[in-house]
């Protein structure tokens, strides 16, 4: 655990050379015998048809973890993966899934601008689609040898629709001899997790893996039950007689998730009374089941809280390889999906006091009764009266329960020839991938008070004698249908890309690639009329929306060009420089076509990057600078009702990256990284309600100028047990591009420790947040993206507090 996995940031992965990666080799192991680190002889192999290549060659930015540094790390959630880059950064404070991943200042959230690839295919093809966030398709185990993470536009090369980067997971597949792993993990928040991971040969030419994982916690904010449960598990077989290689793999995703939004708070570092923000929640285990209208009105839909976003997915992987002769090879990949996605959450929308919420229902009421004088709250569990002045925090919330549910099916296919020269490689591919998915919506809301795991609230009217008129709600629920739709979409596309590299001196290496992408789309979606559900007691029912049996179909296709150009040169063994250009697109997912709602491509997008590289054993430097034009942005956001936000804008940023690594002394070792930015819309004006808006000038929603990570280790006991800390400074964001609701910076602390016991057992320890800092990481998106006054109360998605997690690894 020496500074060689400090320093698993450095490793360079050739892509372009290959444009998905390589599969089949880790990072070479260089002076393991004396645990000497030198960055110089870091070699990756992209492929027996491309050669080694060392990380000075390399022409982009990039991060690598193997997975002794990721066991450190020990990542939730695929966004903490991405995250450990600098330049990048992510929202993680949704939980496992539904997080945000930023990249270098582009505007938009999700995964919009990085693909997620497993083996160098998606996890999913549209992995920044409403509801299908690529996190939803996979998990963080024992099985992933390797995460490498690609910065700028390179990766537009390797995947489409990728200007801000990819994040490619290697699996570990095969082993010389037989090895395993297997580990145990407790924590608060009732946790328990177990992982393994076994492979090995099986003969000469055939070895198999198998692994996964299964855990259960209540998801770090307590709703009185297990939030997430479930697992992953995955086997495959490998034949490699060194001149021909097939894999064929099988990995299930079933696991629920649940996913946290912005709730009240006292300010943007402090939560409510009897709300903490590092640890409250606004889910309660008293009121998690749901019997809501169906699409016909009829009320036969249950609705489980507790469910949070369901993934139950099969994925079926074969990767191929064969040598045709001495210098040309033909790579075959090829992944099938299929499953459901059931998306089930608590959604923050509304906030108002308890007497502006009064005043306001009673006039509702009067409405639908004139005899109504007055409103009671009731709990809408036990039929109890509750007084306006037990309201906790005087707050009545509207949360939204957003129901979705997702059949999915995803066919991709990819085949590259690659061709090796003396001083150079080539490849051509072609990429194809089709997905159906039909997405049924069925959103309700709710009331409920400002309080930790709050009560239900029921709202009914009174006349002046104290008798029940009529109700505001039913069952808790204060509107029935707030967004109901039902979208079907088949979407087909083809790419051609190119890549050469080539040695134009022994210090001067040029590559350049083009991805021509493809992309047909076809669906419905559903046409709704509302109708009177006819319940005399309550007035929700009155106009309800249900599907008409009509729908409206959409067509849509679009061809797309990316290129990039990119020069590495070696000044001396030591020292080193890289420069590229490129230009790339991202095609809008499918909202788009549902809502008509923004622009089909967001293209010319023109990224430049270049940097220097330093490297002596002992120490590494990498800093690289980056500037970044996005003339064409179509900017879209999604509110708790179904009203959709959306312009078309233009942005740019520039900035610093570094990556420093030091090793004063065998005991001692430090990384350094952050990213310094300047991010800004150039042009983003129009007119809305309030009449003509310019924000041109104002920094990039949700993202900071600044953020850094410091990380120190001690290596104690004649290197027997790591003792390591992780600093994270988050700079000053803002909530909305008007700028109105900005979001503190904040400091973030972790603490951790490894003690190998043995050989083959170790003993881990993590405290993630140690000194329980509150740091916001959004407001409430759903009261609008592009102006937000942020409301009378402020809304706003919290870190987690502190947590506490102690583990057990077994290997061989």
């Amino acid at each position: 655990m020496k500074f060689r996995h400090a320093l698993a940031f450095g490793v360079a992965l050739s892509a372009l050379s290959n444009p998905v990666f390589a599969q089949d080799e880790a990072v070479a192991d260089q002076s393991a015998e004396d645990g000497e680190f030198d960055p110089m002889n870091v070699i990756v192999v992209t492929g027996a048809t491309t050669g080694e290549r060392s990380r000075f060659e390399t022409t982009y930015a990039i991060t690598v973890l193997d997975q002794d540094e990721l066991n450190r790390r020990a990542p939730s959630a695929i966004s903490d993966i991405i995250g450990t880059a600098p330049g990048l950064y992510v929202e993680s404070s949704g939980g496992v899934i539904g997080n945000n991943v930023y990249s270098r200042g582009l505007p938009n959230d999700n995964y919009r601008y990085i693909p997620v690839l497993e083996d160098g295919l998606p996890v999913w093809e549209e992995g920044a689609g409403a509801f299908t966030n690529a996190d939803i398709f996979y998990r963080v185990d024992q099985t992933i040898e390797s995460a490498q993470i690609v910065r700028g536009g390179s990766a537009s090369i390797t995947a489409s629709n990728a200007p801000g980067g990819v994040l490619n997971i290697v699996t570990k597949r095969t082993a010389p001899t037989l090895e395993g792993i297997a580990k145990v993990e407790w924590g608060d928040y009732d946790h328990f997790r177990g992982d393994f991971n076994l492979v090995g040969p099986i003969s000469d030419d055939v070895s198999f893996h198998v692994g996964g994982f299964y855990r259960s916690d209540n998801g770090g904010r307590d709703p009185g039950f297990n939030g997430n449960r479930g697992g992953q598990f995955r086997a495959g077989l490998t034949y490699d007689d060194g001149e021909n290689s097939l894999y064929v793999g099988y990995r299930k995703l079933a696991d629920h998730a649940i996913f946290y939004t912005p709730m009240p708070l006292a300010s943007t570092d402090e939560g409510l009374p009897g709300l903490s923000a590092q640890d409250g929640t606004l889910y309660n285990s008293d009121w998690r089941n749901f019997i809501v209208p169906n699409g016909n009105g009829d009320f036969e839909t249950d609705v489980d809280l507790g469910d949070g976003v369901y993934t139950n997915t099969d994925t079926l992987t074969v990767l191929g390889e064969s040598f045709l002769n001495d210098w040309l090879s033909i790579n075959v990949k090829g992944r099938y999906t299929s499953g459901r996605v059931d998306y089930i959450g608590l959604f923050s929308n509304n906030v108002e006091t308890v007497s502006d919420f009064q005043a306001r229902a009673l006039g509702s009421l009067q409405g639908a009764d004139p005899l109504t004088t007055g409103v009671v709250f009731r709990n809408a569990n036990t039929g109890n009266d509750i007084a306006a002045s037990d309201i906790g925090n005087g707050l009545v919330l509207t949360e939204s329960i957003f129901a979705t549910f997702v059949d999915v099916e995803n066919l991709i296919g990819d085949i590259s020839f690659n061709g090796e020269f003396d001083r150079g490689s080539i490849t051509v591919g072609y990429y194809y991938s089709n997905f159906d998915q039909r997405q049924l919506w069925n959103w309700n809301d709710v009331l409920v008070e400002a309080l930790n795991r709050p009560r239900l609230l029921d709202v009914v009217g009174q006349d002046a004698s104290g008798n029940d008129t009529v109700a505001l709600t039913l069952n808790g629920l204060s509107n029935l249908h707030g967004n109901l739709q039902l979208f079907t979409d088949h979407v087909e596309i083809n790419a051609l890309y190119a890549t050469g590299s080539f040695d134009v001196t022994d210090a001067l290496r040029v590559d350049a690639g083009l991805r021509y992408h493809m992309v047909t789309k076809a669906g419905t979606i559903a046409r709704t009329n509302s109708i009177d559900l006819g319940n005399p007691d309550t007035i929700v029912d009155d106009n309800v929306a249900v599907f008409s049996g009509g729908v409206t179909p959409y067509n849509f296709d679009t061809d797309q060009l990316a290129f990039s150009l990119g020069a590495n040169y070696e000044f001396n063994p030591d020292f080193a420089a890289f420069a590229r250009y490129s230009r790339s697109f991202r095609v809008t997912p499918e909202f788009q076509q549902w809502f008509n709602c923004c622009g089909n491509v967001e293209d010319d997008i023109e990224l430049l990057e270049g940097g220097l590289k330093y490297s002596r054993p002992g120490i590494g430097a990498f800093v690289t600078l980056f500037y970044n034009n996005f003339p064409n942005i179509a900017f879209s956001n999604i509110g708790a009702n179904g009203q959709v936000e959306s312009a078309t804008a233009a942005a740019r940023s520039y900035g610093v990256e570094v990556e420093l690594n030091w090793q004063p002394a065998d005991i001692f070792d430090i990384a350094v990284s952050g990213s310094l930015q300047d991010i800004s819309y150039t042009g983003f004006s129009g007119t809305d309600a309030n009449g003509p808006f310019d924000f041109s000038g104002n920094q990039i929603r949700r993202q900071p100028e600044y953020t850094a990570s410091i990380r120190p280790t001690l290596h104690l006991l004649d290197e027997k047990l790591d003792i390591f800390a992780n600093a994270q400074f988050i700079g000053r964001r803002y909530e909305d591009v008007a700028n109105t609701v900005e979001l503190p910076a904040y400091t973030v602390i972790d603490l951790g420790a490894d003690l190998a016991v043995t050989d083959r057992i170790s003993l881990q320890a993590m405290v993630t947040n140690l000194f329980d800092e509150v740091g916001i990481t959004e407001g409430n998106p759903r009261a609008g993206a592009i102006s937000n006054t942020g409301g009378p109360i402020f809304q706003g998605r919290p870190i987690f507090g502190r947590q506490i997690r102690v583990g057990a690894t077994v290997s061989f």
